[in-house]
C-alpha cells in the first residue's frame, strides 16, 4: 500500500538531521541523549526556536513507535520550560510538519518549539535572521537553563524506556 502522505523522501546519508547527529554538519546543539537531539533552527521564527528530533531517521511520524513518539514530545515539553525561561518569553508553540503539504521542510521528524512573547500574540510568525554570535550566546543560554533544571524530574525518567 502506497504511504497517504507526501514527503520529501531523502536517503538517511543525505538527510540534514541525519549529517547533524553524525556531526557532518555544524549546529548549536543544546540538548542530546541516546535516542534525541536538540538544536536551534538555522531559521527561527523567534529566538530560542529549536528543533527536537530523534536520532533516528524517519521522515514522519508514521514512521516511529508509540513510545518512542511519546518521548519525542516529553523531551520538548522538558526541553520548552529551560527555552522559555532562557529567552525570557510568555509562551510557547509546539509545531509538528508531517509531509510536504503540512510545510514539512526537511525529511525527518521533528518538533519545534518556538517561544513566544506577549506581543507576538495574533501575529503571524515570519522567518529571521539571527547572526552566528548571537545564535551562539542563545544556544549558551539555553544549555545553561537546561543544565540547571531540576535534574530530580530528570532522573526518575530514565526508570521508564524514554531517555533523558
Amino acid at each position: 500500500m502506497e504511504r497517504p502522505i507526501i514527503s520529501s523522501r531523502v536517503d538517511p546519508k543525505d538527510c540534514i538531521f541525519c549529517r547533524i547527529v553524525k556531526r557532518e554538519l555544524p549546529a548549536y546543539i543544546v540538548y542530546e541523549d541516546t535516542k534525541y537531539i536538540a538544536f536551534l533552527d538555522k531559521a527561527p521564527f523567534s529566538e530560542g526556536h529549536t528543533l527536537v528530533c530523534p536520532k533516528e531517521h524517519g521522515e514522519t511520524i508514521w514512521d516511529m513507535n508509540e513510545q518512542d513518539i511519546g518521548g519525542l514530545f516529553m523531551i520538548a515539553s522538558r526541553l520548552s520550560k529551560a527555552i522559555v525561561d532562557a529567552m525570557q518569553a510568555d509562551g510557547f508553540r509546539f509545531v509538528q510538519n508531517n509531509g510536504e503539504a503540512a510545510n514539512q521542510v526537511v525529511a525527518h521528524v521533528h518538533v519545534h518549539v518556538v517561544p513566544v512573547k506577549k506581543d507576538d500574540k495574533g501575529k503571524m510568525m515570519g522567518r529571521i535572521k539571527i547572526s552566528e554570535d548571537k545564535m551562539k550566546d542563545i544556544a549558551d543560554k539555553i544549555t545553561t537553563k537546561i543544565n540547571n533544571m531540576n535534574r530530580i524530574s530528570f532522573r526518575s525518567l530514565k526508570n521508564l524506556e524514554y531517555p533523558i
